[in-house]
């Protein structure tokens, strides 16, 4: 096990040296210069430009730019924001750090309660739908699971603010005023969609397993449905959900961006709203940058808890190499 963890954190490293490559090619090949953008529509002094051209390294060759880049970014060091103000004129905001670092709890919160609804609610209600003598049942979940799926985000979002905020005044409609009330709607609006596919895996694959050889030998012995279904053939059941989750973590940051602007929350996405609405380049980029980190990093940690769940994952990895 520690041979497969060590090697899937090679691999992240090198996938985030590549990612962080990939966003600094994106940045210097972008049209327009950098250092006029800063002031709007009017032309800077030849000193005033050859001075910020300086503090930002822009003068140097281009594998001075990527490492001090790279190095910067590895630090936590994403520079300043630099929003735009109604002129087109650019003003020193906050370090982008501190911007990330103020908005990060708000979304962490979002993210880690949604990860925990998704799969507690999607298992749960798939393996209500496996059962095969509740016919009635099992149709019933089937088809509240297709209705999620075919729900967008920002459907949900906007019904569940409309009906249970406006309508009914049960939840409040944005903010944070209320405490941890207030993330309830948010939180709902951004699981609805994987609960959805997690309840149809999760039905599926158990449908699946319960027909095992293995299954039928314990049901032979008189354990319970309940028993075979929770002990025996959840395990092997939930390796396919946990490689769902992994693989949706980046169209979750997508649905979190959506979310926060609903419901005006002060996270990620909130930020994310701002620097596209102040055309602020360094922070839009700071945050895409972090996006891409952790995806990799939880990408990395869904791996390797597919391999706890399947030790058959990581011998067929290891064996391969």
């Amino acid at each position: 096990m520690l041979r497969f963890a060590a090697a899937r954190a090679v691999q992240m490293l090198v996938s985030i040296w590549v990612a962080i490559t990939l966003i600094f090619v994106a940045v210097t090949q972008l049209p327009g210069d950098p250092v006029r953008a800063l002031f709007g529509f009017r032309p800077p002094p030849p000193e005033l430009y050859d001075a910020i051209s300086t503090r930002f390294g822009l003068d140097r060759p281009l594998w001075e730019q990527y490492w001090l880049y790279l190095s910067n970014t590895l630090t936590g060091d994403l520079g300043d924001s630099y929003p735009l103000d109604g002129f087109g004129a650019a003003r020193t905001g906050p370090a982008v750090t501190d911007t990330i670092a103020a908005a990060a709890p708000t979304s962490a919160v979002l993210v880690v309660g949604a990860l925990v609804v998704q799969v507690v609610v999607g298992v749960g209600i798939g393996a209500l739908g496996s059962l095969r003598r509740r016919r009635a049942l099992s149709a019933g979940v089937y088809v509240v699971a297709v209705l999620l799926v075919a729900t967008p985000v920002v459907v949900a979002a906007y019904v569940l603010r409309t009906v249970l905020g406006v309508h009914l005044r049960w939840f409040p409609l944005g903010g944070l005023h209320q405490g941890l009330v207030s993330y309830v709607l948010p939180l709902v609006a951004l699981s609805t969609l994987s609960i959805g596919y997690i309840a149809l895996l999760t039905r599926t694959e158990l449908r699946e397993t319960l027909r095992a050889p293995f299954v039928t030998a314990a049901r032979g012995r008189g354990f319970t449905t309940a028993r075979l279904v929770t002990v025996h053939a959840m395990r092997p059941s939930l390796v396919p959900v946990v490689a769902f989750v992994a693989a949706n973590i980046g169209q979750l940051f997508v649905g979190l961006i959506i979310v926060e602007g609903v419901f005006g929350l002060p996270g990620l996405g909130g930020a994310v709203f701002e620097a596209i609405r102040s055309r602020d380049r360094n922070l839009l980029i700071g945050l895409v940058t972090v996006f891409i980190l952790v995806t990799l990093v939880l990408n990395t940690l869904a791996d390797i808890l597919i391999a706890l769940v399947d030790p058959r994952v990581r011998e067929a990895t290891l064996t391969a190499r």
